[in-house]
């Protein structure tokens, strides 16, 4: 007896400890994520540094030949590690600011070894070919550095780069204020040059440097006993503040203290975890694990701009306003105060923010109503802005929709005339949705003027036309032109032509919020979907650039949604022929995936453009997309995994999708809280709480399920 109960208890313990390693072995979240995904030459231009969700810092390598973050994946050639950049826009990018290097002697570059190279959320590592170690981790306003020297004769130096910034630098200065510390400003144009921004710095080192020599604004500190009979290592941290130099030099003792780390590193990580982990999928099969990997790779991409610009003491300077220093819990409510926009491209990821990240919205939003309190900004980042930024269209978006949905709370009366002054882009299409947004900002004002003249500034569209327009190929079909007119129907197809960064092709369907109303300048719903069609099948389509990013969710509104299930999806999973860039067409067409699992990751000439690129790749997976911004709706697509939970504030959204493969793109049938669903979107409003979206996939389409005009989305003119 006492034999049989020991082998039962040895058979026990043996399955505890299995159990104990199969817990241990599970892959993290932030495992999933690929951080060289899109880093290397023209095919995403990212970055694999040290960053926190919306943080201000964003630490990572510069290389010599540098993309628009800094950082080309197939260059080993490292000039310095520097603390600012935007991921993915275009131009030459903006940040770029202090660059921090470790050498033997003044070498201004060091060749890396590219094999020890590896980072995930929040960790950067790293050896150059002379045996230097580099270790990056970050808290939101402070990089801390970890260099190890091996033993050498050659002096160990630190450089400090002020003359750095991707735009172009417009000035920097620094002082030594202890024996460990240095610290000074630094200025730099924003992307494509427009405006800039003005940072100030503290560079802390753990111990007494011995000397400080200037290179032009560069700076060497000096350690020449370091590694000259044992391995050396030297610590730094990086304040960067808005704000001023005291404030730097509170960071790196308040938001990063002391000197240990692996406990900065451990909570980068614990911080990705808790943010990543919002979203779990399950029932992944090997053909759906690189896109498992990706998805999580586009939603880390998804929380990096825009920036928290509020010191940890909670003080700001506010956008536009160089001379003004305001503390948050003097306002009318106490918020972390955001910048950093890139929204012409990015709006519609502020849709999944608001789903994840409320509260964290609420406070962006209401530092973008503190923008437009009392004046219009301008369109491209012009003038001062707290840190890099891009541009500002379609800002009056992403307020309205944060609004509607009930997540935050302002006096629209104090920012109304802001937002209307601010209304920028093309007339033709771009200009009417933005008024569209004016007429329902104006219905929560009960201002009933100004509801019938945006109303009727939101149809104007119409007014650009050309309903005898020929395409290319001598089909008339109709098209926006510029004043609505007949253009030749050589330029129909040509990229900059007439529209900005697309042909009239990839504005043709811009018009999110009255499909209805375009559709009847077609005559009917079915020649517009039959266009539509035609346009996807003739590989017109670019998957590149923003404009047309909703045009594979439109046929929801033309009673074909079985289209929309194949065309959301093969843009995310499939080999598609891509014909045009966003600057012309390509010399033959490109073939492959939109969207991979390398380091040239996304197409050739894709930026990611502060996460636009990659929220739509999270919204497509998720079968669920913002077609109008502004507007609190989804539109259900295709989702690609057989089960997703979103862990929201007040409830979990499931979305599961049975049978759900790479083949198995088509819905059969939809219920929501186990009731049948005919509609082909699902409002805010019933899912803000949580709940089940059930369907059942399969590689047929269902032409019945949605083709009714009742199931179609909200339109202006429905």
């Amino acid at each position: 007896m006492r034999n049989q109960i020991s082998t039962i208890a040895l058979k026990l313990l043996s399955v505890l400890i299995l159990i104990f390693f199969a817990v241990s072995l599970q892959a993290r979240v932030i495992d999933y994520v690929d951080v060289f995904v899109g880093t290397e030459a023209d095919h995403g231009q990212m970055y694999p540094g040290a960053a926190l969700p919306f943080g201000l810092v964003k630490l990572s390598p510069d290389t010599s030949s540098k993309g628009h973050a800094g950082y080309d994946y197939s260059c080993r050639e490292i000039k310095g590690f520097s603390h600012t950049r935007l991921g993915g826009v275009g131009c030459s990018g903006a940040g770029g600011s202090v660059r921090i290097k470790p050498s033997f002697g003044m070498k201004t570059a060091d060749t890396l070894d590219k094999s020890s190279e590896k980072a995930w959320p929040g960790f950067y590592s790293a050896c150059f070919e002379n045996g230097i170690k580099t270790e990056l981790t970050v808290s939101y306003r402070v990089g801390f550095h970890r260099y190890t020297f091996p033993v050498s004769k050659e002096d160990v130096c630190i450089l400090i780069d002020l003359s750095q910034s991707y735009a172009g630098s417009i000035d920097s200065g620094w002082e030594k204020i202890a024996s460990d510390t240095i610290a000074g400003f630094t200025k730099g144009k924003n992307v494509c040059g427009n405006g800039f921004y003005k940072l100030y710095f503290a560079v802390k080192f753990d111990q007494c440097f011995d000397g400080i020599e200037r290179s032009g604004k560069s700076l060497w500190s000096r350690f020449p006993s370091a590694s000259k009979d044992r391995d050396a290592v030297i610590k730094l941290k990086v304040g960067i503040s808005p704000v001023s130099v005291e404030k730097a030099v509170m960071e790196c003792r308040k938001d990063l203290p002391g000197w240990d780390f692996q406990a900065p590193r451990e909570n980068a990580e614990k911080i990705w975890e808790e943010k990543l982990g919002k979203v779990e999928i399950f029932g992944v099969s090997g053909e759906l694990e690189e896109f498992r990997d990706l998805f999580y790779t586009c939603l880390y991409r998804s929380y990096l701009l825009p920036h928290n610009v509020t010191s940890s003491d909670g003080f700001y300077r506010p956008a536009g306003k160089q001379q003004t220093i305001r503390k948050t819990a003097n306002q009318s409510r106490s918020f972390d105060y955001y910048s950093g926009w890139s929204s012409w491209d990015d709006y519609r990821k502020y849709s999944l923010v608001s789903l994840l990240e409320p509260d964290i919205l609420s406070d962006i939003v209401l530092s973008a109503l503190d923008m437009f309190a009392g004046e219009g900004i301008p369109a491209w980042a012009e003038g001062y802005w707290p840190s890099p930024s891009v541009r500002n269209e379609f800002i009056n978006t992403i307020i309205l929709d944060t609004i509607q949905k009930g997540l935050v709370e302002y006096d629209l009366e104090k920012a109304y005339s802001g937002i209307i002054s601010s209304i920028d882009g093309n007339e033709q299409v771009e200009k009417p949705y933005q008024y569209y947004i004016a007429m329902k900002i104006a219905e929560i004002l009960e201002k009933k003027q100004d509801i019938q003249k945006f109303r009727k500034k939101a149809l104007s569209y119409k007014d650009f036309w050309a309903e005898s327009q020929e395409d290319g190929e001598g089909n008339v079909r109709g098209f926006f032109t510029p004043d609505g007119e007949i253009v030749p129907k050589e330029s129909v197809n040509k990229v900059d032509a007439h529209f900005y960064e697309g042909s009239l092709w990839h504005y043709r369907f811009f018009v999110p919020h009255d499909i209805y109303g375009l559709a009847s300048l077609r005559g009917v719903g079915e020649k517009l979907a039959d266009d539509l069609e035609y346009y996807f099948n003739s590989w017109k389509h670019m998957a590149l650039n923003e404009p047309p990013l909703a045009y594979p969710f439109l046929f929801n509104f033309l009673g074909r949604p079985y289209q929309t299930q194949y065309w959301s999806r093969v843009y995310i999973t499939d080999t598609v022929m891509s014909r045009y860039h966003n600057h012309g067409k390509f010399d033959s067409p490109v073939i492959r995936r939109v969207y991979k699992k390398q380091p040239a990751g996304w197409l050739e000439t894709m930026d990611d453009d502060t996460g636009a690129m990659s929220s739509h790749f999270v919204f497509s997976a998720m079968g669920l997309f913002p077609v109008c911004m502004g507007e609190p709706y989804y539109v259900i697509g295709s989702p690609l995994f057989p089960k997703m939970v979103l862990h929201m504030k007040n409830g979990d959204l499931v979305i599961e999708a049975e049978n759900a493969s790479l083949s198995n793109k088509y819905i059969q049938s939809v219920s929501w809280n186990g009731k049948d669903l005919a509609n082909t979107w699902l409002s805010y409003e019933q899912i803000k709480q949580g709940g089940k979206l059930d369907m059942v996939m399969s590689d047929t389409p269902n032409m019945q399920w949605g083709s009714d005009n009742s199931a179609a989305p909200p339109s202006l003119s429905k």
